[in-house]
């Protein structure tokens, strides 16, 4: 048992310092995913809200039935309507077309047909209906016809109070989005305890209150592996964050392989030997969580020290967003099967079992006969969404980057309106420099075109920011903000904002 119980503990160590390390290495990553996590949290407690119904008809025939589902923060909301002749003429006939609008935006359209030699005057019913049924609107409108048309088109909009109607969200929702300005906190927090832990475990220091703590951690996140998994909630987990991608449903099993090794370590604790007296033991422990948040802080101000993003130094991002590896799928391997029903029989088969099961008298029911199996996962490409637009001339301006062979800058300030104003000054001070040595820039921004024209103005900037992905820019900008240096689409350096470097370093980089 002492042998078992000390491979139970390494192994268990190991696990927590390699996943603890990997994470804190980057925790603006694992920060990322934990805001993840918090948006689908609260969207699942989230106040579930009544539909409000659109009918419009033409005596007993409808053309438009729908619904659109309410927020929370519903007060009051413009309900719109618009009927016009669509070819539509007493002689002739033709058709009318109805177009709905919800809040401003498009809800629904619909067309009625109309008999050549029909009555010329056609009565259109308008309602808009609570969850109870009631009438919130409503609109009766006559339609007049002649040898050319319809005489008027009719257009309108109500204002409807749906207040009453909207549920407020509870304060467990609250919680969870109050959560997200605390994530990058959480993260070093979570990371720095999981390898905090290993430590423990390894050194065999304070073992039981070690194993309490540890078993607790676990047990949360076999609950939260199980429910992404289950629920397909999350794509991955994060639990190595970009250094190993694991399935959800491999994490869970991770998780109860954990759960099984501290259930030994659990039953056979009196087989632990701490290395260290305890005085001793509590001195080096209490150093050791000092300099592992230390390692936390300065991975996240100076970028990670191990870089495993897709755009880390020496990276050629072209060949990364268009080579496919040896090996790999360009896409999914996918195996349709039928279900195929006679009577209360029922079969599956596959495309070249179908002719023969249709010659037996089984049928195909469109709404409930295929099914759709992934065999075999096509390539997940590192990076798919990156694009550079230009609201100017509303152009993607990623093929002329990628294939331009020069030096590039590329500075990204997700949060424009939150980045130091000294560092954006700073780097206005390097694209003067740049831009005399032939050294282009690209300014990026999450913000709007309007907040990041306004804070060029402000700082009396020499160069305009470009509107991209907040998702794309995340994940090239670890720190906000960030700045690159590309020789053609190749990453040459990368600094944090905290770390622009000099005239001299960036002279020696381009030589």
């Amino acid at each position: 048992m002492k042998v078992v119980f000390q491979i139970a503990k390494f192994l268990t160590a190991g696990l927590f310092i390699l996943s603890g390390i990997v994470k804190l290495n980057d925790p603006s990553g694992f920060s990322i995913k934990l805001n993840e996590y918090f948006d689908v949290f609260s969207q699942d407690v989230s106040a579930r809200q009544d539909s409000i119904r659109v009918l419009v008809s033409m005596g007993k025939v409808r053309c438009v039935d729908t619904k659109t589902v309410l927020y929370n923060f519903d007060t009051k909301k413009e309900f719109g309507w618009q009927i016009m002749a669509m070819s539509a003429t007493a002689n002739n006939g033709g058709s009318m077309g109805v177009k709905t609008t919800w809040g401003g935006s498009s809800l629904a359209e619909g067309s009625i047909d109309i008999v050549a030699g029909d009555t010329l005057d056609k009565r259109i019913t308008i309602r808009l209906l609570g969850p109870d049924s009631l009438v919130l609107a409503s609109a009766d409108k006559t339609i007049s016809f002649d040898s050319t048309g319809a005489t008027i088109t009719v257009q309108s909009a109500v204002n409807v109070d749906v207040a009453n109607y909207a549920k407020s969200n509870g304060w467990l929702y609250h919680f969870f989005k109050g959560c997200k300005q605390y994530t990058l906190y959480l993260s070093i927090f979570v990371c720095a305890l999981e390898v905090f832990l290993g430590l423990a475990l390894f050194i065999g220091w304070n073992i039981r209150l070690t194993l309490f703590i540890t078993s607790a951690l676990i047990l949360f996140f076999t609950f939260l592996t199980f429910y992404s998994a289950y629920f397909n909630k999350v794509t991955d987990c994060g639990c190595f964050g970009d250094f190993l991608k694991l399935k959800l449903w491999h994490s869970f099993y991770k998780n109860i392989l954990l759960l099984l090794l501290l259930s030994v370590m659990i039953m056979g604790i009196q087989h632990n030997s701490q290395w260290f007296s305890k005085r001793f033991g509590n001195k080096l422990m209490a150093v050791l969580g000092v300099l592992i948040l230390f390692f936390g802080g300065y991975c996240y101000l100076y970028l990670p020290v191990w870089d495993f993003l897709p755009y880390k130094k020496g990276n050629d991002i072209k060949q990364i967003m268009t080579i496919l590896p040896k090996g790999e799928r360009e896409s999914d391997s996918i195996e349709v099967s039928f279900v195929l029903y006679k009577g209360n029989d029922s079969i599956a088969c596959t495309s070249k079992e179908y002719e023969s099961a249709i010659n037996k008298g089984f049928q195909y029911d469109v709404n409930r006969s295929l099914r759709r199996k992934i065999v075999v996962e096509g390539y997940k490409w590192p990076i798919h969404d990156f694009s550079i637009n230009d609201p100017v001339n509303g152009v993607d301006m990623k093929d002329s980057f990628l294939n331009d062979p020069a030096f590039k800058w590329v500075y990204i300030a997700t949060f424009l309106s939150e980045t130091d104003e000294k560092i954006t000054q700073k780097m206005a001070t390097l694209f003067t420099w740049g831009k005399s040595k032939g050294i282009v820039m690209y300014a990026l921004t999450a913000e709007s075109p309007e907040a990041s024209k306004a804070i060029v103005s402000k700082l009396k900037l020499p160069f305009n920011f470009y509107p991209a992905d907040q998702k794309m820019l995340m994940t090239m900008a670890r720190y906000n903000p960030t700045l690159y240096l590309f020789k053609g689409s190749v990453v040459v350096e990368k600094w944090s904002g905290i770390q622009l470097p000099s005239v001299r370093e960036v002279e020696k980089l381009i030589q």
